[in-house]
């Protein structure tokens, strides 16, 4: 799918409003100490009315969707410095900002995951293996070909499709190093999610150390499953995914209160992170309205880019929020036939990315929403 860059085993989220993690301090009033007893009472009531009013515009500010964008648009990193003016990059695995309304605990979360995956990043520029400089491909090649010389160097002939862009002969050395590096990458290391980019035990070694100094879990194997439509009958009927999205997701409750028509995957990984990609219409195409959704526990050690889409003309994206019949708060971002919604949980940062190439309604929208039990995931 092109909406979604998935991981390799697949072919790659947003914020509840929560109000247990909102907790806006009201400064206290001062008050004449030479009022009278009765006085002292009124303003005392009259105080209580104030917090409470301010309590309540600032949990309206909130849910009104004022954080927007800022929650999901990735706005540093070779993402945001390759997008075209005006367009960008939306993460659906990781908040890519908090509000400052958040409460600390899920601040201090978010923040400790993004300092994990800095300090894993930093490691890895100094310490992974890499291909040799002499054999990176030139900005704009998808392919290339080899000529072995008789001097014992190689020349790497670069394409864009079946167009030459650059010749460059290296020495058979680095080629060697070139094979072995893309070997391992295509093999990978088992036990990890592929997007940490593990391909050593001395790699695996050092994840695992930062994953315990910053209190944090790692995704391991994926388990996966996908829909056995038209032809394709080596997966699973829509009625078995639905059971294992409810065990999975809902601890054995109902997670959606209005049954998908189809599946497109449903995968997750065992500490928790986990999406389901659906549909809401008969037509099971890029035709049909189709739904991503994916949580991403704030205790999981995670880069945001696991899962992005690229959106056009962000500017042309409207606000606003929805509440779910669960009593869930999610910020919408729709600009007609791409449609967002995030919501911060206690525990997890939750997505969903809605296409309709021809388009839906604000109420076609909500719907699909509600049918989404929020309350459901732990």
């Amino acid at each position: 799918m092109n909406r979604e860059l998935l991981s390799k085993a697949v072919g790659e989220i947003d914020e509840a409003f929560v109000a247990e993690a909102y907790r806006p301090v009201p400064e206290a009033a001062s008050g004449s100490s030479e009022r009278i007893v009765s006085m002292k009472k009124k303003r005392i009531f009259t105080l209580a009315l104030a917090a409470a009013l301010v309590l309540a515009l600032g949990a309206a500010a909130y849910a009104a969707g004022l954080f927007g964008l800022r929650a999901m648009q990735i706005t540093e990193g070779s993402l945001a410095e390759r997008a075209e003016p005006g367009d960008g990059y939306f993460s659906m695995t990781q908040p890519q900002d908090v509000p400052e309304e958040m409460g600390s605990a899920v601040r201090e979360k978010i923040d400790n995951s993004a300092a994990a995956w800095a300090e894993w990043r930093a490691w890895c520029a100094e310490n992974a293996p890499r291909e040799p400089e002499s054999c990176k491909a030139p900005e704009g090649s998808n392919g290339s070909m080899v000529e072995e010389n008789e001097d014992g160097t190689v020349t790497m002939i670069f394409l864009r499709g079946e167009e030459e862009i650059e010749r460059r002969v290296v020495s058979g050395e680095d080629y060697a190093q070139f094979e072995a590096y893309w070997e391992m990458r295509a093999k990978g290391f088992s036990g990890y999610d592929f997007n940490y980019h593990v391909y050593t035990q001395e790699m695996a070694d050092k994840l695992e150390e930062i994953a315990v100094k910053h209190g944090l879990k790692l995704r391991h194997e994926m388990s996966l499953m996908w829909q056995n439509i038209g032809e394709v009958d080596n997966g699973y009927e829509r009625e078995e995914i639905t059971a294992a999205v409810d065990q999975i997701c809902a601890g054995g409750k109902s997670f959606f209160r209005t049954e998908p028509t189809g599946y497109d995957k449903f995968y997750f990984y065992d500490e928790g992170t986990f999406a389901v990609s659906f549909f809401t219409t008969d037509e099971l195409s890029n035709l049909g309205t189709s739904c991503y959704l994916y949580n991403s526990p704030y205790g999981t050690l995670s880069s945001g880019t696991e899962i992005f889409d690229g959106v056009k003309d962000i500017a042309s994206f409207s606000e606003r929020t929805h509440t779910t019949p669960d009593g869930t708060v999610l910020t919408v971002l729709e600009n007609g036939t791409d449609m967002f919604a995030y919501v911060y949980l206690d525990n997890s940062f939750v997505t969903l990315h809605i296409v309709q190439p021809k388009g839906l309604s604000e109420a076609e929208v909500d719907a699909i929403l509600d049918m989404v039990d929020f309350s459901t995931i732990s």
